[in-house]
């Protein structure tokens, strides 16, 4: 689970990295190219105003005017790194570049210079060869990636949209910069992404060991629960056998000596006869249940024994005190297991066969372990009469001890505990999953 957690993790945080270093560095370049072209938009805005080049866009052909517009060209294509300079008119006709087969083309459908036109500066960045217009075409060879730029040139009076400048730059020290920001964006973004995956994996990596040694601890607090009750109940089976039994016998010892006495005497009336005998039969009765009770809640000692040895001794136990045949399928169970495994395995299938004898008549009676990827499974079932809906109810009800009692020793151990009958109501089977621990 903490390596699947651990991939994923990473995936995660290096994809957010990476995406929040794309956008980070498109705000940077966004930012420094539209810096680079107010610079240039407010020049040619300054210069149009000092050399009054209007006359000369409106059509005029004087030589004041046409010198004019000489000079706002000389100081157009004298801006730093460009490589390429064209001036449009106010009817998108090109009355002076720098390359002269551009002069007198009209180049329509491009949405920029028209954004232009509205007053509005406009700026890509873009690489050769991608050709996206046809004025790309006449661009130098040598050219790998250039920026943009439309500026509107105003009038004096900054009323109206007199012509339009297209400047092609190749700012090198800018794109130097760019890249340079590129590769310090992509370096912090990924270690950025690793430190704080690493952060967050020993966080987690922390608290899952913190909630394993607790899981172990609980586990382990289980199985000393499961070895205390049992000892409780070996304490109380021995109390019994050692005070109420012995207690009844010597009662039963002394009936049979009052009753001999009474026998060689006339003066014994029938009455007293039936009255000692009707004790004595309670008592008998009363013993059997006892001792009964006191057998049943001790196990013998399954430190010396293995878990195999423990469980074939409940089973043929079981077949001598009941007549009947129990199919075993144990060589699967391994030799060395904890005692509170054993414990719960050994009382599973002593009250797993008696309710099989109780209820399904003793009819084909199995009892079957398998081992697989470190989990024991019990299986115990019958081919009795089974179970309907209305017993199926009643597995999880609290006043059924027996039931109860089974479930809670297997998941006590982290184990998992099922009841099922077939779809016929033919016989019922007992499953439990254990987990087993080094």
């Amino acid at each position: 689970m903490l390596r699947i957690f651990a991939l994923s993790a990473f995936v995660s945080i290096i994809g957010i990295s990476t995406v929040s270093g794309y956008i980070y560095f498109s705000f940077l370049q966004q930012n420094l190219l539209q810096r680079e072209m107010v610079i240039s938009t407010e020049f040619i805005q300054s210069v149009s105003l000092i050399n009054n080049p209007e006359a000369y866009f409106d059509g005029s052909t004087s030589v004041e005017d046409k010198r004019a517009i000489e000079e706002f060209f000389d100081h157009v294509i004298g801006i730093p790194d460009v490589f390429r300079a064209t001036v449009f008119d106010a009817n998108y006709k090109i009355i002076w570049s720098n390359d002269d087969e551009l002069v007198g083309k009209t180049f329509v459908d491009n949405d920029e210079l028209e954004l232009a036109y509205r007053g509005i500066s406009i700026f890509n960045k873009g690489e050769a060869g991608e050709h996206e217009k046809l004025e790309h075409d006449f661009l130098p060879q040598d050219v790998d990636e250039f920026v943009e730029s439309y500026i509107p040139v105003w009038g004096q009076d900054h009323q109206r949209v007199i012509g339009v400048v297209e400047l092609y730059k190749s700012p090198a020290a800018l794109f130097e910069t760019l890249r340079r920001g590129r590769e310090l964006v992509a370096l912090v973004s990924l270690l950025g992404g690793l430190i704080l995956f690493g952060l967050l994996y020993w966080v987690v990596r922390t608290a899952h060991q913190l909630i394993e040694s607790q899981r172990s601890r609980i586990r382990q607090a289980s199985r000393r629960g499961v070895e205390l009750n049992e000892q409780s109940l070996r304490r109380i089976g021995s109390e019994l056998h050692d005070g109420p039994v012995q207690s009844i016998g010597f009662a039963l010892l002394k009936l049979d000596s009052i009753v001999d006495d009474r026998d060689e005497s006339a003066s014994a009336s029938e009455p007293d006869t039936d009255l000692v005998a009707k004790i004595r039969d309670a008592l008998n009765h009363a013993l059997q249940e006892v001792r009964s009770l006191s057998s049943g809640l001790v196990i013998p000692e399954l430190k010396d024994q293995s878990a195999k040895q423990a469980i074939v001794k409940v089973i043929d136990r079981h077949e001598k005190r009941t007549g009947t045949t129990v199919k075993r399928d144990l060589d699967r169970l391994p030799e060395a297991l904890d005692n509170s495994t054993k414990i719960c395995l050994y009382r599973l299938v002593q009250e797993g066969l008696n309710n099989a004898y109780r209820h399904g008549k003793g009819v084909d009676q199995y009892v079957g372990i398998e081992v697989h990827n470190s989990r024991l499974t019990l299986t115990l079932s019958d081919a009795g009469p089974g179970m309907d809906a209305k017993d199926s109810n009643k597995i999880n009800d609290p006043e059924h001890l027996g039931i109860r009692g089974m479930r809670e020793r297997v998941e006590s151990l982290g184990g998992d505990f099922h009841i099922t009958s077939n779809h016929r109501n033919i016989g019922v089977k007992l499953t439990a999953a254990l987990p087993i621990y080094d």
